[in-house]
């Protein structure tokens, strides 16, 4: 994105009132090539050079000088859409949404002079500012305990439902097998659908028992006669081999 220092306004912004020293802004009306309900044209300022320490609510007290403020979005660096993660402990770029297009087109004539981001001292800066990042991370003791309270309580229900599962007796296996326990073996029946699972399972363990004794009798046939049949080669070999020592015979010349 091209930047041209002629574009921009300047403006001066102090962090307090009663402060000499002041940054150096420049803004300019944010251009678009697309429809942007969060940048609305013609009432959006773009603005460079924003201070590590502003926020967009500081910001939105600066700039209220001219008119009323809708909303501000700070950014690392200029987008049409607005990032999702804080822009950081760095200098920024900001985008100024005017409730009235006559606010922003003050701000861009120099007609007002914008106030300062700590006019209302609420922008804390510094140690203090650390501090009360500190405090905030630190979780509230009794909102923790509350929600360690209820996943307990959510715990214990948990258990005391898988308990009394337990102790009803659970529901059939594959196998057709319940789990008996001393709170339900007076009430266990085996239903028809049950006996007919262990008889299938009976009669197919059976054919198994009977295909493995066939196979095994059928192993030892082949190895049997795979025996007989080398024995029967290895004797026909010999023979072809005396054939062979009594048909030769030694001619040294």
């Amino acid at each position: 994105m091209s930047l041209d220092a002629a574009e921009f306004t300047e403006h001066p912004l102090k962090f307090d009132p009663s402060d000499s020293a002041f940054h150096r802004i420049l803004v300019k009306e944010n251009e678009s090539r697309m429809i942007n309900r969060l940048k609305p044209a013609g009432r959006t300022l773009f603005v460079l050079n924003v201070p590590p320490y502003a926020t967009a609510a500081s910001l939105a007290q600066a700039f209220s000088a001219a008119g009323p403020v809708a909303s501000v979005l700070l950014q690392e660096k200029p987008s049409e859409e607005p990032e999702k993660e804080d822009a950081g402990h760095k200098f920024k770029v900001a985008y100024v949404v005017f409730e009235k297009a006559s606010s922003a087109r003050k701000v861009l004539d120099k007609k007002c002079s914008l106030r300062a981001l700590n006019e209302d001292g609420q922008l804390v800066t510094g140690m203090d500012k650390w501090r009360r990042e500190f405090e905030q991370d630190v979780p509230n003791p009794v909102e923790l305990q509350r929600e360690i309270d209820e996943y307990m309580a959510g715990y214990d229900r948990e258990v005391q439902k898988q308990k009394k599962v337990e102790e009803e007796g659970g529901e059939a296996d594959d196998e057709g097998w319940v789990t008996v326990t001393k709170a339900s073996v007076n009430t266990f029946t085996q239903r028809e659908a049950t006996i007919s699972k262990m008889e299938e399972k009976m009669s197919k363990d059976r054919r198994q028992k009977e295909l493995k004794n066939f196979y095994t009798f059928q192993i030892r046939e082949s190895k049997k006669n795979d025996i007989v049949s080398l024995r029967k080669k290895y004797d026909r070999d010999l023979q072809k081999m005396e054939q062979i020592k009594k048909t030769k015979r030694f001619k040294p010349y």
